[in-house]
């Protein structure tokens, strides 16, 4: 382990058995720290949930119109993806494969030398 494990371990092993003593020897007082503690961090948390919440409202919004129109779109390529492979399967198994054609295309020959009337700007 290295030095900075050991000193940390150190102080949660002298803070469980400071907690042990004052539980041993003054119960009462403990009980009303510990619980004072938890509703100091219950306040503290229900503030911040509070806060986040309502600065986070227009982009909790926007987080679930993305997520709805992700749904729709997942739907819709699963959708597409199945028809997709049904067509390749049966239009493949159809249809033979296509041959190259005979056609020959020739080149019409124009007036090159003449230049366009165009306005300019």
């Amino acid at each position: 382990m290295k030095t900075r494990q050991w000193i940390i371990a150190g102080i949660f092993l002298l803070a469980l058995l400071g907690l042990g003593s004052s539980l041993f020897h003054e119960p009462v007082v403990f009980l009303k720290r510990v619980l004072i503690a938890f509703i100091f961090a219950a306040v503290l948390l229900a503030g911040m949930r509070f806060l986040l919440k309502r600065s986070t409202n227009v982009s909790n919004q926007e987080q679930k119109a993305f997520l709805k129109a992700a749904r729709k779109s997942r739907k819709r390529m699963k959708k597409r993806n199945m028809k997709v492979h049904t067509v390749h399967t049966v239009k493949f198994s159809k249809r033979p494969l296509r041959k190259k054609s005979n056609v020959q295309l020739t080149v019409i020959e124009g007036k090159k030398g003449k230049k366009k009337n165009r306005a300019v700007y």
